[in-house]
């Protein structure tokens, strides 16, 4: 078992329509998921490449019941059709000991697992 609990998703995404995905995340992804009553989320971010080609979204939980709540609102959002015509998931990188009731929901979206190693996180 890892010597911490927090969970980080980082997606490696393509970018279909650059005007339209910029749109999709700062009004609907960035608002819709803040309003959720989701304590253990972090952080939600997005990031784009200067050519607007390619996307990065980091998320970041207190632990794997607090991803698994994430992935279960996007699950039953109707956000999550939308990004799946908006982005191509290139990569998809869950760091951290994730529990495996969460890990049966995120091997449908390829996930690529990473044991914490080593480090600190500073507050």
């Amino acid at each position: 078992m890892s010597a911490v609990k927090h969970i980080s998703f980082i997606f490696e995404l393509k970018i279909t329509d650059p005007e339209k995905c910029l749109d999709f995340m700062k009004n609907q992804a960035v608002p819709y998921t803040n309003d959720l009553d989701e304590p253990k989320t972090k952080r939600f971010e997005w990031y784009v490449s200067p050519d607007k080609q390619n996307a990065t979204l980091i998320e970041f939980f207190d632990d794997s019941d607090g991803a698994k709540l994430r992935i279960d609102n996007l699950l039953s959002s109707h956000l999550l059709e939308i990004f799946q015509g908006l982005f191509e998931i290139e990569s998809f990188i869950v760091l951290g000991d994730v529990k495996d009731d969460l890990k049966e929901i995120l091997d449908g979206f390829g996930a690529d697992y990473r044991d914490y190693a080593a480090g600190f996180l500073r507050a």
